[in-house]
């Protein structure tokens, strides 16, 4: 049996939780890393992080393992922007390879591996809020809402002018992808909470705009009501 297999490792797993189980110097564990990685027997994620190749392959949840690998590679972190906003049909997903956008306190980093392409997004600690716990495997990570997700990308457009109202206006609703559609007002009065919890100039503008156009379709709902 393979020093992987003598014992009950977590999915993701470092080189200091290998070395508390194994038994010798750090040279003979580097050594029976590298002969794993060379058989095929661990995947690396990162430097110094793995996962049993046997575990991923025969997880039957794979969307579930990525995510909870994005969790793991860059801590804290939570899960948000494109790759949300895509899962709640607010974005249409781009061609090649699965990116899963992240948000974090830490510097902004990216990461490749044979899972996908992870990417993280610096925000200050009195934005990072916004999302959710999922259970998997009786492990935890987070991931925003959707309007969470919707109100860290508009956070982080740094072309967005919200100097010119009308400008702001087109640049959301007529140069961007969003699919509004797949926006509904609780998710409106779920974003509104976090404009108003940031207290940031910025998003406080933006909501002006965001506001102005459920009130439009509020307007063009009634109207077609007492017209037809």
């Amino acid at each position: 049996m393979s020093f992987l297999g003598r014992h009950s490792l977590p999915i993701c797993f470092s080189k200091h939780e290998l070395r508390a189980l194994s038994p010798g110097t750090p040279m003979m564990l580097n050594g029976r890393i590298q002969r794993a990685l060379k058989s095929g027997k661990l995947l690396k994620l990162k430097k110094g992080m793995y996962v049993v190749a046997e575990n991923y392959i025969q997880e039957s949840d794979k969307t579930k393992l990525t995510e909870f690998v994005a969790s793991q590679l860059y801590r804290p972190s939570y899960i948000s922007l494109e790759y949300v906003l895509e899962k709640h049909g607010m974005l249409t997903r781009a061609d090649g390879p699965i990116l899963i956008t992240s948000i974090t306190t830490k510097n902004t980093s990216n990461f490749k591996n044979f899972a996908g392409n992870y990417t993280y997004r610096n925000v200050k600690p009195s934005i990072y809020f916004g999302f959710e716990k999922v259970i998997f495997r009786d492990n935890a990570y987070h991931i925003a809402t959707k309007a969470k997700a919707l109100f860290d990308h508009l956070y982080l457009n740094a072309k967005l002018d919200c100097r010119n109202g009308k400008r702001l206006y087109n640049q959301i609703f007529k140069e961007a992808a969003y699919r509004w559609e797949n926006f509904s007002e609780e998710d409106f009065r779920q974003f509104d909470s976090y404009v108003w919890k940031s207290n940031s100039r910025k998003m406080m503008k933006i909501r002006e705009v965001i506001e102005k156009y459920f009130d439009g379709k509020k307007f063009d709902m009634w109207a077609k009501a007492i017209l037809s």
